[in-house]
C-alpha cells in the first residue's frame, strides 16, 4: 500500500497544485523536466507485471527529480523556489518508496516460489526483504520532514500508517531469520511483537487493501509462531535424551576418576563424589634396605694374588719406553 499527496500538475499551463498550495511554472525547462517525470511515473504504474520496466521508469523519475532541484536552486528571481523543491524532493522519496516496494515483491516471490531463481542469480533470503524494508521506513521517516507537507493533512497522518504497516513486515522477516538459524525462542518473542504491530495499525488504518494484507499477515504469523513453538519444544526433547544418554551408569564413581564425562545431575542425590576420607591403602614402591644392612656381614675373597704390583709393572714400563 501506498499514499500520495494530493496534486494536480498542469504542465501545459505552467501550474502546480499540491498541498493545498497553487504555483505557477514559468522556467520552460522546469516545465519540460516536470512532464518527463508525469509520463514515467503513469508509464511505470502500467507496466503490470513487467517488474524490471517499472524498476528502470522509477530510476528516471528518481534521477530526474535530483536534476530538477538542482535547476531550481540555480534558477534566479523563481517563483516558490521552496515549495518546487519540496514537491520535487517529495516525488524523488515517493518513487524511491515504489522502487524499493517493488524489489521487495520480487524477493518475497521468490521467497513464496511464486517465481523460480534463475540459474546463476542470487537465493532470495528473509535478510534482503529486511534490509528493503529498512530503507523503506528510512524513506517515510525523510517524508515527514518535508516542510511543505501539511501536518494535520490526510497524507500525513498516512505516512504514520505506511510506517505502523511496513515495520510489522520488517518485524516480520526479522522473526523468519531466527527461525531460519534455529533461534525458536527469539523467532516467538519477534512473532508476538509483530502480532502487537499489526493490532495498532489495524486499529489506525480503514484502507481494505492494506487491512486485507494485514488479516493475510496475521495468519502467517500464527502459523510461523506454532512452527517455532513446535521445533522449540522437539528440539528441547533431543537434548534430554541426549543428556540422559551420556550420563554414566555408575553415579558412585570418584570425581577425579572421569573428569572426561559430563554428568547430568538432576538432584541432590546424584551429586558425585569427590574423594573417599580417608584414603584407601596403596603400595608404594621403595629402596630394598635389607640387603644393605646384609652387606656388612658378607666375607669377600682375597684377590691380592691376582693384583698386579706396581714395582714390576714400572720396571717392565721403563725397559718398553728406555727411561
Amino acid at each position: 500500500p501506498s499514499s500520495s499527496a494530493s496534486s494536480g500538475i498542469n504542465a501545459e499551463y505552467g501550474e502546480l497544485k499540491w498541498e493545498g498550495k497553487t504555483v505557477s511554472i514559468t522556467h520552460d525547462e522546469i516545465k519540460i523536466q516536470l512532464a518527463q517525470l508525469q509520463d514515467n511515473i503513469k508509464l511505470a504504474k502500467d507496466v503490470g507485471t513487467n517488474q524490471e520496466k517499472g524498476l528502470e521508469l522509477l530510476d528516471e523519475v528518481v534521477g530526474g527529480c535530483r536534476d530538477v532541484v538542482q535547476i531550481v536552486r540555480r534558477a534566479e528571481k523563481l517563483e516558490s523556489a521552496d515549495t518546487l523543491t519540496d514537491y520535487f524532493n517529495y516525488l524523488r522519496i515517493t518513487s524511491t518508496i515504489e522502487r524499493f516496494l517493488l524489489m521487495a515483491q520480487q524477493v518475497s516471490d521468490k521467497l513464496k516460489g511464486v517465481v523460480e531463481t534463475r540459474p546463476g542469480t542470487k537465493m532470495a533470503r528473509p535478510e534482503d526483504l529486511v534490509r528493503l524494508y529498512d530503507i523503506i521506513l528510512q524513506n517515510y521517516a525523510d517524508l515527514k520532514g518535508i516542510v511543505s507537507i501539511e501536518k494535520e493533512g490526510e497524507f500525513y497522518r498516512s505516512i504514520d500508517v505506511n510506517t505502523m504497516f511496513y515495520r510489522a513486515l520488517r518485524c516480520f522477516y526479522i522473526a523468519e531469520c531466527h527461525l531460519g538459524q534455529s533461534n525458536w525462542l527469539n523467532a516467538i518473542v519477534l512473532y508476538d511483537k509483530c502480532n502487537e504491530h499489526v493490532s495498532e495499525t489495524l486499529a489506525s488504518t480503514s484502507d481494505k487493501e492494506m487491512i486485507g494484507e494485514l488479516n493475510a499477515l496475521s495468519k502467517q504469523i500464527y502459523s510461523q509462531r506454532c512452527s517455532a513453538h513446535a521445533s522449540a519444544f522437539l528440539h528441547s526433547q533431543l537434548q534430554e535424551e541426549e543428556m540422559t544418554d551420556i550420563s554414566p551408569a555408575d553415579k558412585n564413581r570418584i570425581l577425579s576418576n572421569c573428569l572426561d564425562q559430563f554428568r547430568l545431575v538432576s538432584s541432590a542425590a546424584d551429586l558425585p563424589t569427590i574423594a573417599t576420607l580417608p584414603p584407601d591403602f596403596q603400595t608404594t614402591p621403595c629402596k630394598p634396605t635389607f640387603f644393605d644392612i646384609s652387606l656388612n656381614q658378607i666375607e669377600f675373597p682375597d684377590l691380592s694374588t691376582r693384583v698386579e704390583k706396581e714395582g714390576a709393572l714400572s720396571g717392565l714400563s721403563r725397559w718398553i719406553w728406555g727411561r
